[in-house]
């Protein structure tokens, strides 16, 4: 009975350190980039308000720059600590889609590079904040 236990007793701890672990580190409540983001995105002489909003999972959200210029965001890949999201309009929007979110955690912040499917000239950036929910 003894041996038993003592071999137990590691799994045990194993166990309950893991459960603390991924508690801990919000992987049952998403990631660092998971919730609601607002903020401003700016360049050429552009500026717009974003909210952009990712999922637990971190793999798609959605995107609005106005109540008639909004979609969906797809996760296309990551790298350099980027995530980078395809933008996917939704039926009815006045804007077109394809547009990438290049969003990464600074902070408290997140920073959105956004790479225009117009090219160059149209790309965008700027600091997100977290839309606190009451």
């Amino acid at each position: 009975m003894v041996v038993w236990s003592r071999r137990l007793l590691p799994l045990l701890v194993i166990a309950i350190c893991t459960a603390t672990a991924v508690t801990a580190f919000g992987r049952t409540n998403g990631g660092p980039l998971t919730g609601t983001w607002n903020g401003y995105i700016t360049g050429q002489a552009k500026r717009h308000h974003i909210v952009i909003v990712v999922n637990a999972s971190e793999t798609g959200g959605s995107w609005e720059l106005s109540g008639t210029c909004h979609g969906w965001l797809k996760l296309d890949s990551i790298s350099n600590g980027y995530h980078h999201f395809l933008r996917k309009a939704a039926r009815g929007s006045t804007c077109a889609g394809g547009d990438i979110d290049c969003l990464k955690r600074v902070g408290a912040n997140v920073y959105d590079a956004v790479t225009s499917h117009r090219g160059g000239e149209y790309d965008v950036s700027g600091t997100l904040r977290r839309v606190r929910s009451h």
